[in-house]
């Protein structure tokens, strides 16, 4: 297969779409009164939410492997190419705890007995550090056909492992809370969320190569068709969840995913100059991240938590929408400005 170093627009527009999820589904939780949790909005809102952290892991993995496949192009040992990816994680997963300890700080838990657990908490930038930390074993230096065959393995173990996990009544330890636990321990764990990321570097794969749009469509909708044809069949795990441990639940989502990347494909190159603001916020989605948290559930905007109406709710979700991009905007702009004196400087 061919491989296209150029930079693919659809990634980013992709990104800046699960930055967009992510926001608004927080703040419309965290400022909608409890009297507007009901109805078509509240289930839309709901619906297009969940899909951000899916598609956060899952190109999270497909990064990953394009970012290994430019660094072997560029002719880097596998040794050190191994070693970028695994500190790319640690430091991920150091972010993820220092974030913990800023919002412990800011957040005054410091002043509630026990409310430094939140810090331990498992959430989705440690589910994402360490499923990149695990698929680095089977992404960089591995021949093509073998890493892809590595990746959907893991990505099916995972899966159909996962209700198996949940049933375990494990000890109480923050190490086990990674694989599987309940709210308040965690949010966000391995089973089954890591199997995003593994699907995203196994399709990493074909983001290699040109442009297949209607290819990744059929994947997804192939991927989506089996998960509710799963649903169907009679429960085989003594722990059935659908919406936290189900395969067939992760079909789904991960089929809709998929299905975006096609989607995606097919809006030319040239649409950028229309969508560059969708990829800017992509581009800085870590900082989407951030402010998508501090901002709706932190205490600058605790006079509006669960206080707003439908329409009040949904005029709050476009105004932190335009705040987030402009903090997008101007961090893209200080990367330009520390790119421009490095090049003066060299």
């Amino acid at each position: 297969m061919a491989e296209a170093p150029r930079r693919k627009m659809w990634l980013d527009w992709q990104r800046g779409l699960a930055v967009l999820y992510m926001l608004q589904w927080h703040t419309w939780d965290s400022w909608r009164a409890d009297a507007a949790a009901t109805g078509q909005v509240h289930d839309l809102l709901g619906a297009v939410g969940g899909f951000a952290a899916p598609s956060f892991l899952y190109m999270a993995g497909m990064s990953q492997l394009l970012g290994d496949a430019a660094q072997e192009r560029k002719g880097v040992p596998v040794g050190e190419r191994r070693l970028g990816a695994v500190r790319r994680a640690l430091w991920l997963l150091g972010v993820a705890y220092g974030l913990r300890i800023f919002w412990y700080v800011a957040g005054g838990a410091w002043r509630v007995p026990d409310g430094g657990q939140g810090i331990l908490k498992v959430d989705i930038l440690n589910v994402i550090a360490v499923s990149l930390l695990v698929s680095a074993l089977f992404t960089v230096g591995l021949k093509p056909r073998t890493h892809a065959a590595l990746a959907v393995l893991a990505t099916a173990a995972v899966a159909f492992l996962a209700p198996v996990v949940a049933g375990w009544n494990h000890p109480p330890s923050r190490v086990l809370d990674y694989l599987y636990s309940e709210w308040p321990r965690g949010i966000f764990t391995l089973f089954p969320w890591a199997a995003f990321c593994f699907a995203g570097s196994a399709l990493g794969r074909l983001a290699l190569g040109e442009a297949r749009p209607f290819t990744w469509i059929g994947i997804g909708v192939a991927l989506a068709a089996a998960g509710w044809a799963g649903d169907k069949l009679p429960d085989v795990y003594a722990h059935q969840d659908f919406w936290r441990t189900s395969p067939s639940w992760l079909a789904i989502r991960l089929g809709g995913v998929v299905a975006t990347s096609g989607v995606l494909q097919l809006v030319p190159a040239s649409a950028d100059r229309w969508l560059s603001w969708l990829r800017t916020m992509g581009r800085h989605s870590l900082l989407g991240y951030f402010l998508s948290i501090e901002l709706p559930y932190g205490v600058l905007s605790r006079p509006l938590h669960k206080a707003l109406g439908t329409s009040a709710g949904l005029a709050g979700v476009l105004a932190m929408t335009l705040l987030v991009w402009a903090a997008s905007v101007a961090a893209e702009r200080y990367d330009g400005w520390k790119a421009q004196r490095a090049r003066a400087a060299a």
